[in-house]
């Protein structure tokens, strides 16, 4: 984590337009525009905020971290890519569920469905990451056995993806579902 490496950007980058495309391609799809809007919003703002805490929380756990503003603004960055990804989920699944609104009507299947996809995400990420030396875990970095990366990653976006539906469920206007 001493220098940055502008490839962490490629992904970010194409996920930016991806987002940006499927957001249109729903809003042409729904009746209620501004309520379609808000929603994604605040999914993307309640992303942002829980990825924010959670990346300075877990700063320590990469080699070389410190609070200082180099190491802040990767972690800045890191979140905005977090909350792509969040709405990458929210995206995907509404294509697969034929519906944006799925995740105001979370059951079981659903709920497994974002952990398993989070979880995956997550291991194949986090070993690319580390193996072509984007980052690297300190040694109190706590590693999963069998996957081989960080515990915190790993929980970070099997739970962050769920909480944030499940906040932005309780704040959503009930016309949505």
């Amino acid at each position: 984590m001493e220098q940055f490496q502008w490839a962490v950007l490629i992904l970010p980058a194409i996920s930016i337009l991806g987002v940006g495309l499927m957001y249109f391609y729903f809003r042409n799809e729904v009746d209620n525009k501004s309520g379609y809007t808000a929603f994604v919003v605040n999914i993307a703002l309640t992303a942002l905020v829980l990825n924010t805490a959670w990346e300075l929380l877990h700063g320590p756990l990469y080699e070389g971290y410190q609070y200082a503003w180099v190491h802040i603004s990767m972690c800045l960055i890191a979140a905005v890519t977090d909350m792509l990804t969040t709405l990458i989920m929210l995206f995907g699944f509404g294509l697969f569920y034929k519906n944006i609104f799925w995740s105001l009507k979370l059951n079981l299947s659903k709920i497994l469905l974002i952990i398993v996809t989070g979880g995956t995400g997550t291991i194949l990420l986090e070993r690319w990451h580390i193996a072509t030396g984007h980052w690297e875990y300190a040694e109190k970095m706590p590693i999963v056995p069998w996957v081989e990366i960080g515990l915190t990653p790993l929980l970070q976006f099997t739970l962050l993806p769920l909480i944030v539906f499940l906040i932005v469920r309780i704040l959503s206007n009930t016309n949505l579902r």
